[in-house]
C-alpha cells in the first residue's frame, strides 16, 4: 500500500520489469473517467490479463504530466479475511486526522463516512484500488460501497480485480458515474501482441504472428509466455508454434495454478466434458454435464472465467479459450479416454438431433474407427451441400475408399461442384459417378441416387448455359426432405432457365417451403432468386421485383446480406427497377468470381455481370471501354453458351449502348455474330431492325419486324415494345403517319402493364418521337409523362456523321488539321469544317475540350 503526496509516486506501487505495452483502448476509458466527477472505473479480467500493468502504465503517465495526486493500495489475503479496509484507506489518503478517536465503535459505513467529510477539501485524487475480488466480508464491501456512491467529485478510483466485487454496482451504472473496462479492452491486439514479442527476439512473419493471436486471443500472460517459449526455440519456430497449441507445459502450468486449481472437483469435471464441443449451449451443456449445468455456468461467468458468450438463434453460446479447451481435452486423454469417446458420441447425437450436421461432423470423426459415418454421410451429405459445407463432410471420407468410391458420394461431390460453380469438377465428377455398377450405392437406396444424379445434371446444365436442351422433371419423392429439397431447387431453376417459367416456379416453391421450413438460408435465397427470374421469363417484372425484393429480405434474416445469392438478388431487383426507369439500390453489388477466366465462371454468373455493366453504363468513367467490354462478353457467350436464356436480349441492349456511342462497326459484328450462332431467333430480328433503323433503312426494319407482330406471339413483352417502336419510328421516316400512331399505341399497350419504360428510353428516336406527338395518347398519357420525365436517362452522345467521327478520333493523336487532311485525302477547309460541327454537337470550343467530352460521351 502506499499514499502519494503531490505529484510524486513511491513504492510500493508494483515495480515492472519490462516495458509495457500501452494499451490505448483502456487508457481512453481512464482518461475519460478521470475528467468527469467523482467517477469510478472497474476493471476486472482473468489472472494474467494484464489488469495492473494497465494501471502502472496509466499511473506513470499521468506523473510524467504532472497529472493528480495517485494514492495505490492493493488488497491482500489478510486484510480480506479480517483487516480494516476503511482504515488503510484512511491511513493512506489522509494519514494525520484521527477518525477513530472517540472510542464510539463505528461500522466500516460510519467510517467511510467519516473519510468522505475529511476528503471533500482535498486535491484531486486517483485512487487505486488492486486485487479487489479478494473482499468478501460484507462489512468491508458496504463500507467501499459507501464511498464508492458517495465519492467527491474531485475524486477518481479505479478498483481492479479477477471478477467483481459483489456490490450493488447498478446504482453507479444508473447515475452514470461507472466505467467498465473488460477482457475485451485488455486483450492484446495483432499490433501490440507483436510489440510484445519483440521485446523477447521475436519477430514473426504475419502468418506466425495469427497463429500466435489465434492461439492468446490477446490474453497478456499467455503471450509473453508464447513469446518466451519461441525466443528458447527459435532454431525450430514452426515445431515451437506446433507445441504452444498443445498447449506446452509453462502455458499448462500457468491455466493450472491460475485458474484451475481453485475450483472444486464438480466446475472441473464440467469444464472436461463440456470442452468436448468447440461451443456449447446450456441444453448441450446439461446433457453432457447435468442439470447443475446452469448454476456452473452463471458461477464460471461471475468469476470472469475466460469463457466467450454470443448469442445465435435464441441460444447462448459458450467457448472456452483455446489453449484452455486445448488444456482440458489433453487432461481428458490422459484421465479419462473412455469418457472422452462417449462424450464425443453423445455430443454427435446431440447437434444430429438439433438439425446441426456442420459441429457434430468433427465428433463423428472424432470417435474412434468412426463407426457413425457412413450412415451420417447418407442422412447429412445432402443438408451440408445445401448448407455450403459439403466440401468438409467430403475431404472426410477421401481416405476411406469403400465410401469415397461410392455412387451416391460421387454425386455429393459433384453436387458441391455445381455449388461452387466449378463446372470441370463437377462434370468430372458427374461422369466418375454415371462409370462402374450400373450407378448402384451401398449407402443409399436407387431412389435417392436417381434423384441425386438428376439435380447435379440439371445443376451443371445450368452453370454451362445449356438447360433448354431437354426438360427437367422433377424425380419421385424419395422422402429425404434435404434430396428431395435439392432437386426442387436443381430442377426448378433449369427449368426455368431453359424457358419454362411455369413448371419452374411451381418446383422452386417446394423448395422455398422446405428451405424455410429447415433453415437452410442460401437455399430460400436461391429459390427466392429463381423465382424471381422466373418472373422475368415471364414478362411480369412487378411481379419480379416483389419476388426480389423478398429474396433481399430472406438474405437479411438468415445473415447472408454479403453473399452472392444476395447480391444476385439484388441484381435483379436493381435489373427490374432499371426496366421499369425506376431508381434501384446503389452501390450496386460486385459480383464474387467473375474475375477469373471467362470460360470458368458460371454462364449465369456472366450474363449477370453483364446486367451488372449496363446498371453501371451511365455512371462509367469510360464509357467506350464500358460498352466495348460487355460487348466482348457476349460474343463470348455466343460462343460457348448459345443457348442460353435471355441471350437474344442482351445482344439488343448492347446494341443499343454500341449504337449510342456511334460504334457501327462493332453493333453490326455484333448482330452478324448473333446471326450465325441463334439463327432465326425473334430478338435477332429486332436487333436486325434496330441496325437497319440507325443505318437509314426504315423499309427494311419494317420488313423485319411486322412478321413477329401478328399472329401468335414470338416475342416477350419488353422485346414486343421495342418491335413496336422501331416499326413507329420507321414509319416516320417514311411518312407514314397513321402507321407512326397505331405502332405508337401498341407500344404503350403492351408497356403499360408492367410500366415498361426502358424501351422508349433506348430505341433511338422514339422518345423524340413521343415529344413530337404531344399528348395525343388519351388512357396512356400518364404513362407517357413518366417516360418523358426519364428523357435525361437516355441522352446519349450528339449524332456525329461519320466523317466527323473519322476527325474526332484523330484528335487525340496531336495531329494538326493539315496532317488530318493528308492522312484523309481532304481538303484543310474540309477538315476545320468539320471541327467546327464536332466542336458545335459538343458544345466545346477547342480540340482538349473536344477530347475530354468525347472520352465522357464514349465516343473515344
Amino acid at each position: 500500500m502506499v499514499a502519494v503526496a503531490g505529484h510524486g509516486v513511491d513504492s510500493p506501487i508494483p515495480d515492472l520489469s519490462f516495458a509495457p505495452v500501452r494499451c490505448g483502448a483502456a487508457f481512453a476509458r481512464f482518461d475519460r473517467a478521470l475528467a468527469a466527477d467523482g467517477h469510478t472505473v472497474l476493471l476486472c479480467g482473468p489472472a494474467g490479463s494484464g489488469k495492473t500493468v494497465v494501471l502502472v502504465d496509466w499511473v506513470t503517465r499521468l506523473h510524467r504530466k504532472r497529472g493528480p495526486r495517485v494514492v495505490w493500495s492493493t488488497v491482500t489475503e489478510q486484510l480480506a479475511e479480517g483487516g480494516d479496509l476503511l482504515g488503510m484507506l484512511t491511513r493512506t489518503l489522509d494519514p494525520a486526522p484521527d477518525l477513530g478517536s472517540d472510542g464510539l465503535l463505528r461500522t466500516p459505513v460510519d467510517r467511510a463516512a467519516d473519510l468522505i467529510a475529511v476528503l471533500a477539501e482535498h486535491e484531486p485524487t486517483v485512487l487505486v484500488i488492486d486485487d479487489a475480488h479478494l473482499l468478501t466480508d460484507p462489512l468491508q464491501l458496504a463500507g467501499l460501497e459507501f464511498l464508492l456512491t458517495h465519492l467527491p467529485t474531485q475524486f477518481t478510483v479505479l478498483i481492479a480485480g479477477r471478477f467483481d466485487p459483489p456490490l450493488r454496482w447498478h446504482t453507479l451504472d444508473l447515475a452514470a458515474r461507472l466505467t467498465r473496462v473488460g477482457a475485451t479492452e485488455l486483450a492484446l491486439s495483432p499490433d501490440r501482441v507483436a510489440q510484445l514479442l519483440a521485446q523477447h527476439g521475436c519477430r514473426l512473419d504475419d502468418a506466425e504472428l495469427t497463429v500466435v493471436q489465434n492461439l492468446t486471443r490477446g490474453w497478456a500472460a499467455l503471450v509473453r509466455i508464447a513469446a518466451i517459449y519461441l525466443s528458447t526455440n527459435a532454431a525450430d519456430r514452426d515445431t515451437a508454434l506446433t507445441a504452444l497449441a498443445r498447449p506446452s507445459h509453462a502455458v499448462a502450468d500457468f491455466l493450472v495454478a491460475e485458474l484451475l486449481d481453485s475450483l472444486p472437483a464438480p466446475t472441473l469435471d464440467f469444464l472436461l466434458a463440456t470442452a468436448v464441443p468447440a461451443q456449447f449451449c446450456l441444453p448441450l451443456a446439461e446433457e453432457l454435464a447435468g442439470e447443475d449445468a446452469a448454476r456452473i455456468i452463471d458461477e464460471l461467468l461471475r468469476a470472469n472465467f475466460p469463457l466467450h458468450t454470443v448469442a445465435h438463434a435464441g441460444e447462448l453460446w459458450h467457448t472456452y479459450h483455446p489453449l484452455l479447451r486445448a488444456y482440458l481435452l489433453a487432461e481428458a486423454v490422459h484421465t479419462r479416454p473412455e469418457r472422452l469417446s462417449a462424450g464425443h458420441r453423445r455430443v454427435a447425437e446431440w447437434f444430429t438431433a438439433a438439425a446441426m450436421p456442420a459441429p457434430a461432423l468433427e465428433h463423428v470423426l472424432a470417435e474412434p474407427g468412426t463407426p457413425g459415418l457412413a450412415a451420417f454421410l447418407r442422412d447429412w451429405g445432402p443438408r451440408m451441400v445445401l448448407d455450403g459445407t459439403g466440401h468438409t463432410l467430403l475431404a472426410a471420407v477421401e481416405h476411406v475408399p469403400e465410401l469415397a468410391e461410392d455412387t451416391f458420394v460421387r454425386l455429393l461431390r459433384a453436387a458441391v461442384a455445381v455449388e461452387e460453380g466449378d463446372i470441370a469438377a463437377a462434370e468430372v465428377y458427374l461422369e466418375a459417378a454415371h462409370v462402374g455398377a450400373a450407378g448402384l450405392s451401398r449407402l443409399a437406396p436407387a431412389d435417392w441416387v436417381h434423384a441425386l444424379d438428376q439435380a447435379v445434371s440439371a445443376g451443371v446444365a445450368v452453370l454451362v448455359g445449356d438447360s433448354a436442351s431437354t426438360r427437367w422433371p422433377l424425380p419421385t419423392l424419395t422422402g429425404q426432405h434435404d434430396l428431395d429439397c435439392y432437386a426442387a431447387l436443381q430442377c426448378g431453376a433449369a427449368e426455368v432457365f431453359g424457358g419454362d417459367a411455369e413448371t419452374g416456379a411451381t418446383a422452386l416453391r417446394h423448395a422455398i417451403v422446405h428451405a424455410e421450413e429447415a433453415g437452410l438460408g442460401r437455399v430460400a435465397v436461391r429459390a427466392r432468386t429463381a423465382s424471381a427470374m422466373a418472373a422475368g421469363v415471364a414478362g411480369r417484372v412487378g411481379e419480379l421485383r416483389t419476388l426480389a425484393a423478398q429474396a433481399v429480405d430472406c438474405a437479411q434474416r438468415f445473415e447472408l446480406a454479403g453473399s452472392t445469392e444476395a447480391a444476385l438478388a439484388r441484381l435483379i431487383a436493381a435489373d427490374g427497377a432499371y426496366r421499369q426507369g425506376r431508381e434501384f439500390e446503389r452501390p450496386l453489388p460486385s459480383l464474387p468470381g467473375t474475375t477469373a477466366h471467362e470460360s470458368m465462371v458460371p454462364a449465369p454468373l456472366r450474363q449477370a455481370a453483364i446486367a451488372l455493366g449496363l446498371l453501371s453504363f451511365a455512371e462509367a468513367a469510360d464509357r467506350a471501354a464500358a460498352a466495348t467490354t460487355m460487348s466482348k462478353q457476349v460474343h463470348r457467350l455466343l460462343d460457348e453458351s448459345p443457348m442460353l436464356l435471355g441471350l437474344g436480349a442482351q445482344v439488343i441492349d448492347v446494341l443499343w449502348l454500341l449504337l449510342r456511342l456511334q460504334a457501327r462497326t462493332d453493333a453490326q459484328q455484333l448482330v452478324d455474330h448473333a446471326a450465325r450462332t441463334l439463327g432465326p431467333a425473334p430478338e435477332l430480328a429486332v436487333a436486325e431492325a434496330g441496325l437497319a433503323i440507325y443505318t437509314h433503312r426504315p423499309a427494311a426494319a419494317v420488313t423485319l419486324l411486322e412478321p413477329l407482330l401478328t399472329g401468335a406471339p414470338r416475342l416477350g413483352p419488353a422485346a414486343v415494345v421495342t418491335a413496336w417502336l422501331l416499326v413507329a419510328v420507321a414509319a416516320d421516316r417514311l411518312d407514314r403517319p397513321r402507321k407512326v400512331d397505331d405502332a405508337i399505341e401498341q407500344a404503350l399497350a403492351h408497356a403499360d402493364d408492367e410500366q415498361l419504360i426502358r424501351p422508349f428510353l433506348d430505341v433511338p428516336g422514339a422518345a423524340e418521337l413521343l415529344d413530337r406527338l404531344g399528348g395525343r395518347f388519351g388512357r396512356f398519357d400518364t404513362f407517357v409523362d413518366r417516360i418523358r420525365a426519364h428523357r435525361g436517362a437516355a441522352v446519349g452522345a450528339p449524332q456525329l456523321t461519320d466523317t466527323e467521327l473519322v476527325v474526332l478520333r484523330q484528335l487525340p493523336s496531336g495531329m494538326t488539321a493539315i496532317s488530318i487532311a493528308g492522312d484523309l485525302g481532304i481538303s484543310v477547309n474540309t477538315v476545320k469544317t468539320h471541327l467546327r460541327g464536332i466542336y458545335q454537337k459538343l458544345g466545346v470550343n477547342a480540340r482538349a475540350e473536344a477530347i475530354a467530352q468525347a472520352r465522357g460521351l464514349g465516343l473515344l
